[in-house]
């Protein structure tokens, strides 16, 4: 007997240390269930129910939904679909929520900004409307439709979508029913989801970030109504109109540059020796520039690796067939562990570089996805960032479009049978106008720089003008009308520049920028006695060189530091290769940096460049993970 309870205590001795303890916490998405109703007008009403397990790491007071709303048609042409919230739900109650403009994207920002979630699986309801989104082809109709997005910052565990037709209950009425599983472009295995009753369509396996689901319901032709097609010449009338359209035009933008388009003003720029608020490069870069190029995304990478959260390997293959040089190919390796105090933007390009179980990725093509996906990742989140520095105020000079085009809704009447003035305005006014929307300051610019941009942003308006002259002269039409509304384009080209602005908070951070970069960019340290910098060390080297790069003062870094890291025998930790030397000089930078922006062009086929709903079919294998209507993705708050 006794013989028997030593047994069964080493037999459960044996199990208590063969169990797994339990891993750290994670936040995922438990599920993500979607309801379609398919409506006569062919408008959609989308429940998405997501359960997420929060952990108050990256959601704290909630999530964020973001939905494509823009997409390129097969002509390359902008194609706009709706997005209309219906309702916002948290474990069945009430919350508070907003939806703001993204890019080509509309975020849902979903919780109370002054109350934090407490930890544990909580459900958020979603209810919208969304138009656009169908295709109708010759011998049928289609729902091809991204369920959960790919661009999630959390695993999801499991997910399913399940469609109904007008007047008919879920799952009838279909000719087939198709999925896709996977990261952007992918098609997975059909046993990544099964179909269940009703046609429901549901994931087998985990999904992980930058993964997602999409499906294909068709069904026969006659059961939706397809959207309707996009649907006495007074001249006297039409120069008035033109007039008052000017006017108003002018005295808009007179009072939106008064109030909203001035800078605020900005203090005198000191040497800065450290980022203030352990400010990444990136975010330093946007700061000063208001873009995420290349160049950021490099120095992203470097402080990555100089934090200890990656490792480069670089590897030396093959030749040049002109020089004998041989091609350097470069490998990130994730640091397991490494307990490097990361930026969130910084912690969300991990998660896209290394999603799942991937601890490696070789820039040689096959980590394109990862690559493109990274530097969206870090764009979309400096430019969220960026919202507290910058203002386009974009939404001021919408007032000056909406003049525009109520000018010509008032034309119309008094065109005739024949719009030629009418015709002549929309192409040539919005010509201008569009042409403009997208300009505004990046960099710090003077008055006079601004002025001659505003001379420069003449050009094309002039241009239009004398062609719109020469062209209803041939044609015995009188020119004053369009020449009325190509001033008032003209008006809002001049002026677009002018009304972006800086917040105070944009020039602390521009001041920031400018102040480190003037103290890596002093190559005579003695100039900087005065104000007490730091010992000049090959970790005080490494440490800013990602800033160096990220503000264009990395020649005159390396060459300060030169003598000092040869003395040293200066061997960088967080680099594997040949040239423990490559980071000092511009060359090497551009080296590696090259790499990593053939990644992105690798990956042309990314969700920036999804295309229209019902512009492709995913009918009969044609489709892939990612694409369709719907998408997006999010994270969390």
């Amino acid at each position: 007997m006794k013989k028997l309870s030593l047994r069964v205590l080493a037999v459960i001795t044996i199990l208590f240390l063969a169990a797994p303890f339990p891993a750290s916490a994670q936040e995922v998405l438990e599920k993500y269930d979607v309801v379609i109703k398919i409506n006569q007008d062919s408008s959609l009403f989308v429940t998405e129910n997501i359960t997420a397990k929060v952990e108050n790491i990256n959601i704290k007071r909630g999530i964020i939904r973001s939905f494509p709303i823009e997409y390129q048609d097969k002509k390359g042409k902008t194609v706009y679909v709706t997005w209309d919230i219906n309702d916002v739900l948290l474990d069945n109650e009430p919350v508070e929520w907003s939806v703001a403009k993204n890019g080509r994207y509309k975020d849902l920002r979903i919780g109370n900004p002054n109350q934090t979630i407490p930890s544990g699986s909580h459900t958020f309801t979603i209810k919208y409307t969304t138009h656009k989104q169908l295709g109708f082809y010759e011998n049928y109709d289609e729902l091809y439709w991204n369920v959960t997005g790919n661009q999630w910052d959390f695993p999801i565990l499991s997910a399913s979508c399940i469609v109904s037709l007008p007047d008919k209950e879920f799952g009838i009425g279909f000719n087939s029913v198709e999925w896709y599983v996977g990261s952007y472009g992918e098609k997975g295995e059909k046993t990544d989801a099964l179909l269940g009753q009703s046609n429901k369509v549901s994931t087998t396996r985990t999904l992980n970030s930058g993964e997602g689901l999409t499906v294909v319901y068709t069904w026969p032709k006659g059961l939706v109504t397809p959207p309707p097609p996009p649907t006495v010449d007074n001249e006297i009338a039409q120069g008035i109109i033109g007039l008052i359209t000017l006017l108003a035009m002018a005295l808009w933008f007179a009072f939106a540059w008064t109030k909203w388009g001035k800078d605020a003003p900005r203090k005198a720029v000191i040497p800065l020796f450290t980022p203030p608020n352990n400010e990444s490069p990136a975010f330093m870069r946007y700061a000063r520039d208001i873009a995420v190029d290349n160049t950021a995304f490099t120095a992203a990478i470097l402080n990555l690796a100089i934090k200890g959260a990656i490792k480069i390997e670089e590897e030396e293959k093959g030749t040049q067939s002109l020089f004998g040089k041989k091609q350097s190919v470069f490998e990130l390796h994730k640091v397991e562990d490494h307990g490097a105090d990361l930026q969130v933007e910084e912690d969300r390009m991990m998660m896209q570089l290394f999603p799942g179980t991937v601890d490696s990725i070789v820039l040689d093509g096959s980590g394109a996805s990862s690559v493109s996906s990274a530097l969206s990742s870090l764009r979309r989140n400096l430019e969220t960032q960026g919202q507290k520095i910058f203002k386009s105020n974009l939404d001021k000079c919408l007032v000056g479009v909406l003049i525009y085009i109520l000018g010509l809704i008032l034309l119309y009447p008094f065109s005739g049978e024949v719009p030629i003035n009418l015709t002549a305005c929309v192409f040539t006014g919005l010509f201008i106008i569009i042409t403009a929307l997208p300009s505004g300051r990046k960099k710090h610019s003077s008055l006079l720089r601004n002025i001659v941009q505003g001379v420069t942003r003449l050009i094309i308006p002039t241009a239009v003008g004398m062609f719109a002259i020469y062209v209803m002269s041939n044609i015995e039409k009188d020119p004053y009308t369009v020449l009325f509304f190509i001033v008032a384009a003209a008006v809002f080209s001049v002026m677009r520049p002018f009304m972006s602005a800086r917040t105070v908070e944009g020039y602390e951070a521009l001041n920031n920028a400018d102040g480190l970069a003037l103290y890596m960019n002093t190559a005579e340290k003695e100039r900087l006695e005065m104000f007490n910098p730091p010992k000049e060390t090959p970790e005080l080297f490494e440490k800013l060189m990602p800033y160096a790069l990220a503000l264009d003062v990395a020649e005159t870094w390396g060459n300060r530091f030169e003598k000092i890291l040869s003395a040293e025998k200066y061997q960088p930790s967080w680099y594997a290769g040949p040239n423990p030397y490559m980071f000092i000089y511009a060359g090497g930078f551009n080296n590696f940096s090259s790499n990593l922006v053939s990644q992105v062009g690798s990956s042309m086929i990314s969700q920036t460049t999804s295309f229209a709903p019902g512009s492709s079919s995913g009918f009969g294998g044609g489709g892939f993970s990612g694409g369709g209507g719907g998408g997006g993705g999010g994270g969390g708050w």
